[in-house]
């Protein structure tokens, strides 16, 4: 029988945060990482949460993860950037890239940033999410250089690395938009008995009745991100 434990986010991130500084990285760094990987878990999106802890570990010893680095600026052209992420942790390198594109945004209109070179961006909604706290609109896009598996919309062959490689969101009066989910994670926590009804006239209940097969669906404990 599986050894099902409960822990709480507050000590489960200190853990984190100690394995991460004992492969070499500051405090800072540390905590953002760990802050970030808990988070995901909060929010349902385990594949992205500490579970990946072992993998950078061994990245950091591959040396295909470098600690302490932070993004450098390749090519500036105003309201567009070039960035390079020089393959640090990408809960540091993405914080950093979003927070030069949300300050090009605020002084151009608009900032298309395009970054290389980063290692695990993690959750890609929390770099929406980012975005979005300051009032701007924010669509990411996103491919790994990995073995290709995802053939794009009406292709064939597979040349993408990321299985679901785009995000976008925008704010708006009461908050995060927040009637959208994707069914298959409302049809996993139905499974798991995580779920309350909300209304099934709205968007998110008739897209999310086809994944559990009732009308009387919706939104999974933890919301979505």
């Amino acid at each position: 029988m599986t050894d099902i434990r409960t822990l709480t986010s507050a000590p489960l991130a200190a853990a984190v945060k100690a394995i991460v500084v004992a492969a070499g990285s500051h405090d800072d760094e540390a905590a953002m990482v760990a802050d970030n990987l808990v988070e995901a878990n909060l929010r349902g999106h385990d594949s992205h949460g500490v579970g990946m802890v072992p993998r950078y570990v061994d990245a950091v010893l591959e040396g295909g993860l470098t600690v302490n680095a932070h993004v450098a600026v390749r090519q500036d052209s105003g309201a567009l950037l070039t960035l390079d992420g020089q393959h640090g942790y990408g809960q540091v390198i993405g914080n950093e890239a979003m927070a030069l594109g949300i300050a090009r945004a605020r002084e151009h209109g608009v900032c298309v940033v395009g970054l290389a070179h980063s290692h695990h961006l993690g959750r890609i909604g929390h770099w929406a999410e980012q975005c979005v706290e300051h009032g701007l609109v924010s669509i990411h896009f996103v491919n790994v250089l990995s073995r290709p598996i995802v053939a794009p919309f009406g292709g064939r062959d597979a040349r993408l690395a990321a299985i679901d490689p785009r995000r976008a969101l925008a704010p708006r009066q009461a908050g995060l938009a927040d009637d959208v989910f994707s069914p298959h994670r409302v049809a996993r926590r139905r499974h798991a008995g995580r779920v309350v009804h909300a209304d099934p006239a709205g968007a998110a209940g008739r897209q999310c009745a086809r994944a559990v097969g009732t009308r009387r669906v919706a939104r999974a404990i933890g919301a979505a991100g």
